[in-house]
């Protein structure tokens, strides 16, 4: 698409002109200084011009073109706007036509589209409003489209920033294998004093319960027990024969 079409030009203020008359001199001016690319010189004579004479569309409307050219498109734009309604709709079709430029450069580009359609509706004939409105309308599907694509950027970044969290908050199915397994064996098995201790215990308690192995009595031994009873017993009897006199009878 070629390159945009710019503004339409200054318009001549012919509303109430005549000879001597202080808004056209000024007018006449404002345009020798514009053509002359100077741009501040033209603004303030058409500012001068308006104050005694607030109503004129035109110079709304040269405002708006001075002010294009300083780039002071958002300013600009709204000096357009007061010519719209005009009586003349060759003029408001116009400011439509500016309108939609300083939409354009401010990569307005919905606002510039209504703006060229604006124009055509009021003057169907305009070849620039059409090659404008082609170029908004594809610069508008650019725009829409990088759009898009950021939304769907900034969708995965929050998707896979919500990932790696999840990821640093949840150890690995491997790490929770082990933490169960070690928590079970902990569980199911004491320490090392403990069996220790315990198994000490029941050897302990089993020594206990088990009865000692009884003692082999020789014979010699025997024998030696047997004659120690004897002389006991004798030792016995004598002492009691000897308290009361009387033998006592053995029973063995």
């Amino acid at each position: 698409m070629g390159v945009l079409w710019l503004l339409v030009g200054i318009w001549w203020v012919v509303c109430g002109a005549t000879v001597g008359d202080p808004v056209a001199s000024k007018s006449t001016a404002a345009l020798e200084h514009y053509q002359h690319g100077e741009y501040d010189q033209a603004l303030q004579l058409y500012r001068d011009a308006l104050i005694e004479r607030p109503d004129a569309p035109e110079l709304h409307f040269n405002v708006g073109t001075a002010l294009f050219k300083r780039g002071e498109y958002d300013q600009a734009q709204r000096e357009f706007e007061r010519v719209l309604n005009a009586a003349a709709e060759k003029i408001e079709a116009q400011a439509h036509y500016n309108m939609g430029n300083s939409f354009f450069q401010q990569q307005q580009f919905e606002q510039a589209v209504a703006a060229y359609k604006q124009a055509l509706e009021l003057d169907a004939a305009d070849e620039d409003a059409k090659v404008n409105l082609e170029l908004a309308l594809e610069k508008l599907q650019e725009q829409q489209d990088q759009q898009d694509d950021s939304e769907q950027e900034e969708q995965d970044d929050s998707e896979q920033d919500q990932q790696d969290d999840s990821e640093q908050q949840q150890p690995d199915d491997s790490e929770q294998d082990q933490q169960q397994q070690q928590n079970q064996q902990n569980q199911q098995q004491p320490d090392d004093s403990e069996q220790e201790e315990q198994q000490q215990g029941e050897s302990d308690q089993q020594q206990q319960q088990q009865p000692s192995e009884p003692r082999v009595i020789s014979p010699e031994e025997a024998q030696q027990l047997m004659d120690a009873l004897k002389n006991r017993e004798l030792e016995a009897q004598q002492r009691r024969f000897r308290a009361t006199g009387q033998a006592q009878a053995r029973d063995w």
